[in-house]
């Protein structure tokens, strides 16, 4: 059985490509190392799919994006939106309909991105059943390189 899920990617920049194609360039694997705080990045994406199982639509999606505890930034899927992901389904036969999936995808821009000392980016997403995580990304300063010199014994 499929439950609902949240799937995040953090990365430098999403690409629109003909076709349809999206390129997502400077992916981000659950850690952004930084120089030093404070550091500006001249862009940060997040690219989220929100996904349940095809007999199950969502009523209602309220998506933010967390820096710790701060909400960066809020999205609310409007009620045309998750009427036309739920209509999709309809046309499938109910044993598609218990193996399929609907995805409903998001993507959100900073430009410019400030930390101003070590910290996590979440995603949560609320949901007519309650709240979904998404994987996060930690953000924090990078360790000086391990000084060459071999100790003296």
């Amino acid at each position: 059985m499929i439950t609902r899920y949240v799937e995040t990617l953090f990365c430098d920049d999403i690409r629109h490509e003909m076709g349809g194609k999206l390129s997502f360039i400077g992916v981000y694997s659950g850690e952004l190392l930084v120089p030093a705080f404070p550091v500006t990045l001249p862009k940060l994406c997040l690219f989220v799919n929100i996904v349940t199982p095809a007999e199950e639509p969502f009523r209602s999606l309220n998506l933010r994006i967390l820096k710790d505890t701060e909400i960066v930034q809020e999205i609310a899927s409007d009620e045309a939106q998750l009427t036309a992901l739920s209509d999709s389904a309809k046309d499938l036969t109910i044993e598609q309909r218990k193996m399929g999936i609907l995805a409903n995808q998001v993507t959100a821009t900073f430009s410019p991105m400030r930390f101003d000392g070590p910290c996590t980016l979440s995603v949560r997403v609320r949901t007519e059943d309650g709240e979904l995580h998404g994987k996060g990304l930690k953000v924090d300063q990078a360790q000086p390189p391990v000084d060459a010199v071999p100790k003296q014994t």
